[in-house]
């Protein structure tokens, strides 16, 4: 694992990045905030066809009122503490 400051990482940018090519955890530090950086691939930015008919389903059951919806992430909260 490897922090850098965000100065340092523009300052070496290829080589931090090719620690995250060699399987290097890479995390940037930025004031109190830390991000991570990651290595994403091809397929990870498509949507394969099965994936595109499950998203398909899913907003028309949506639509058609057969999923449950809630109004904040509280009242999400008190129904599953419910079950």
């Amino acid at each position: 694992m490897t922090t850098l400051s965000v100065g340092d990482f523009r300052s070496n940018l290829a080589a931090s990045l090719n620690l995250v090519d060699q399987g290097e955890q890479l995390f940037l530090r930025r004031h109190n905030k830390v991000y991570a950086i990651v290595l994403v691939d091809d397929d990870d930015l498509t949507v394969s066809p099965q994936l595109a008919e499950k998203i398909a389903t899913a907003r028309s059951e949506f639509q058609e009122r057969k999923t449950l919806a809630f109004e904040n992430a509280s009242s999400a909260q008190k129904w599953m503490d419910e079950l």
